[in-house]
């Protein structure tokens, strides 16, 4: 049976479509998360600043969070494999070339692009979930894709370190390597991603399509993303504490399994809870783990949190783009993940600004920044319980 008559399969089987997506998540971000790790050095030793290592993610974030806005809407009127396919083929060819770089320039171009790439995909890969299952097993739906793009993103730096370890100084050659899972994910999803039938986008500029409902959610996501500052913050914290720098890796890893595991998990109860209340205790999770973060002065304890904080990760993710499709109008999916990934995108900067600036306070700033991390968390929550309703979506 083609795919696109099987767009809505029962509650005990996802469609094609949407495992293939999950698998292609995977290893994207396992050949993104393998390069990651290595370009602050890798561009130092190019001769770059800090300043040039601070643009290589600034600048690619703001590219990525712009693109999506407008990559979402324009996937409501032509369907959503075409811009799937585009962005996910240029990060597949864009990403080798960082091993053919010679300027601290040129490696802030590759990097643009291929999150340009990745503001391509990133909507209309979430509104085709949308289009392809139906609300009852969105969360696990959502779910999947996200427990696989957690493993890929643990694996990498793994697969990476072990490179390293066995040739030294062989970090072009890994970049040029990451052709190999891209063209992978091309030739998975030209076998198995399809667009189902679906309705037509209602005329008007995308901003007229929110309703109050989605307004509400949008408020409340960015007051969480000012908090939730780059997973970083969570690394250095172990370096300060203990941590070996070669086995840095190791704590990455352990962050994205429980990422992995607990979404895996998640997905359903996402579905028997509603998307709401599940966010809410994802959130207050987060908000939990961080201020545990901020009383915990032991190495083990805040290894624990850290792992709290996945797990809260595990939960809210799924759940967050679940309630985004409820929230969402027929044949507007596209352009409400859009605007949602838009200010989970913007609020980043000031988000690492915030953090950054708490941390250097003196010798309490990180409890204090984990503390205010955790401070807007649990407003977030607060504001969603009071402010958003669960809603049974339109059919698309």
């Amino acid at each position: 049976m083609p795919l696109g008559d099987r767009s809505r399969e029962g509650v005990g089987k996802l469609p094609a479509t949407v495992r293939a997506l999950g698998w292609t998540s995977f290893l994207t971000d396992l050949s993104s998360e393998a390069i990651y790790p290595l370009l602050p050095n890798f561009v130092k030793a190019l001769g770059g600043s800090a300043i040039d290592v601070g643009l290589l993610d600034g600048i690619a974030n703001a590219v990525a969070a712009v693109v999506r806005l407008f990559a979402g809407g324009l996937s409501d009127r032509i369907g959503r494999r075409p811009l799937v396919i585009a962005g996910y083929g240029l990060s597949a060819v864009v990403r080798p070339a960082m091993g053919l770089v010679a300027t601290p320039l040129a490696a802030v171009v590759v990097r643009a692009i291929d999150r340009f790439g990745k503001g391509i995909r990133s909507a209309p890969r979430d509104a085709l979930v949308t289009d392809l299952v139906g609300e009852e097993v969105r969360g696990r739906a959502f779910g999947h894709i996200r427990a696989l793009d957690h493993a890929g993103a643990a694996l990498g730096p793994l697969v990476a370190m072990l490179c390293l370890l066995a040739f030294p100084g062989t970090e072009r050659t890994l970049f040029l390597l990451t052709i190999v899972p891209g063209l992978i994910t091309l030739a998975v999803i030209g076998k198995f991603v399809r667009d189902p039938p679906r309705q037509a986008a209602a005329g008007g500029p995308a901003l007229a399509t929110l309703t109050g409902a989605q307004w509400s959610l949008l408020g409340c996501v960015a007051v969480w993303a000012l908090g939730a500052a780059s997973e970083l913050f969570l690394l250095r914290r172990a370096e300060d504490l203990g941590v070996a720098q070669p086995l840095v890796p190791l704590v990455w890893f352990g962050i994205g399994a429980v990422k992995s595991v607990v979404a895996a998990w998640a997905g359903p109860l996402v579905d028997r809870l509603a998307p709401r209340r599940a966010l809410v205790a994802g959130w207050l999770g987060f908000a939990a783990a961080y201020a545990g973060l901020a009383w915990s002065a032991s190495l083990p304890g805040a290894v624990a949190c850290m792992l709290g904080v996945a797990a809260a990760y595990g939960v809210a993710e799924p759940a967050e783009r679940a309630l985004v499709a409820a929230l969402s109008p027929a044949g507007r999916h596209g352009a409400a993940f859009g605007w949602y990934t838009l200010v989970q995108g913007l609020m980043a900067l000031p988000a690492g600004l915030l953090a950054g600036w708490l941390w250097d306070r003196g010798p309490d700033g990180p409890a204090i920044a984990f503390a205010a991390t955790a401070a807007l968390a649990a407003t977030a929550a607060g504001l969603l319980a009071v402010t958003v309703r669960d809603h049974r979506s339109r059919p698309a």
